[in-house]
């Protein structure tokens, strides 16, 4: 049996850093843009296994859990980067699903100084696992965390099974969920799910209801998952939790680049709740593996070996 299966994506992350690159305020944002048909000089380089449930199963196994990972990539040179890079780790591949007509996903990030990136996605055979792809009549495991998939049955399937065998579940939708349970496509069975990680954006389209300052200062309201906890980058974030609304502060300070904050902070939250610690204890789990990880290049470089 595993303490915890993740099940989502697995990539291979391409990192470029310059401090040439140049931000251009755009339409009341910031644009990352090039001249074209020039070179640019990349500082800082490197090529690692991504993906939430690659990022968050490295998390985990490094703080002592049992993990395999459950995701889709093909058999190329970019999938057995990321076999090998989770072998290393202690991360099982058993459940992993190779399929040689597939391509492995693909992530270019373009970091800038400040550490903000663009990512620039080919999703590949990530966005192609499905219900027939799991092995349900023996998976065997004490908790699930379940990121983006980007298939409805998949989801719909997973928490049943969760609520089905007593199995704890922790769940971070992507926008291809969240803009599906907005629209009442997709309605999850919110009671088996343990913990929803949002931000604060992604909560905002979920309850329909645009996150300003006023309404983000007030309670906020979702029912149905036992706690869900909303992001809000270097502001820190909320979380609900019996009846109650908490407001937590970020940590930031040396930020090298930001990809992979999110399932650092999920590893801490997942890490503390599986050892039965306060959930207030929990969050601050969750805050120091960001931190770590946004002092380094790649999602995983910073993930810690110990939480205390």
């Amino acid at each position: 049996m595993f303490d915890v299966v993740t099940i989502g994506a697995a990539v291979l992350d391409v990192f470029f850093q310059s401090s040439q690159f140049q931000l251009i305020e755009q339409n009341g944002g910031l644009a990352l843009c090039e001249r074209y048909n020039e070179k640019v000089d990349i500082e800082q380089a490197m090529i690692a296994s991504g993906g939430a449930a690659t990022n968050v199963a490295v998390g985990l196994a490094r703080l002592g859990l049992r993990v395999a990972c459950v995701a889709e990539i093909g058999k190329d040179v970019a999938g057995s980067a990321i076999v090998a890079d989770l072998q290393k780790e202690g991360v099982s591949v058993d459940l992993l699903v190779q399929e040689r007509a597939e391509e492995t996903g693909i992530a270019g990030l373009l970091i800038s100084k400040d550490g903000a990136r663009t990512a620039l996605v080919h999703r590949g055979a990530a966005s192609l696992l499905s219900v027939s792809d799991i092995s349900w009549n023996t998976l065997s495991t004490k908790w699930i965390h379940l990121s983006s998939v980007q298939n409805a049955d998949l989801i719909q399937k997973t928490i049943e099974w969760c609520a089905e065998h007593q199995v704890q579940l922790s769940w971070n939708p992507g926008n291809w969920e969240i803009q599906r349970i907005a629209s009442g496509e997709l309605q999850p069975n919110w009671s088996a799910v343990d913990v929803l990680f949002l931000n604060r954006e992604e909560f905002g389209v979920m309850t329909k209801k645009e996150q300003t300052d006023d309404v983000w200062n007030g309670d906020l309201v979702f029912e149905g998952p036992t706690c869900v906890i909303v992001t809000d980058g270097k502001r820190g974030g909320k979380y609900m939790h019996n009846g109650q609304t908490m407001h937590f502060e970020a940590k930031q300070q040396g930020v090298v680049q930001e990809t992979g904050a999110g399932d650092a902070f999920a590893t801490g939250v997942i890490a503390g709740l599986f050892g039965r610690q306060p959930l207030e204890a929990c969050i601050q789990y969750g805050l120091a593996e960001s931190l770590s990880v946004i002092q380094h290049m790649g999602a995983k470089t910073g993930l810690l070996t110990s939480l205390v």
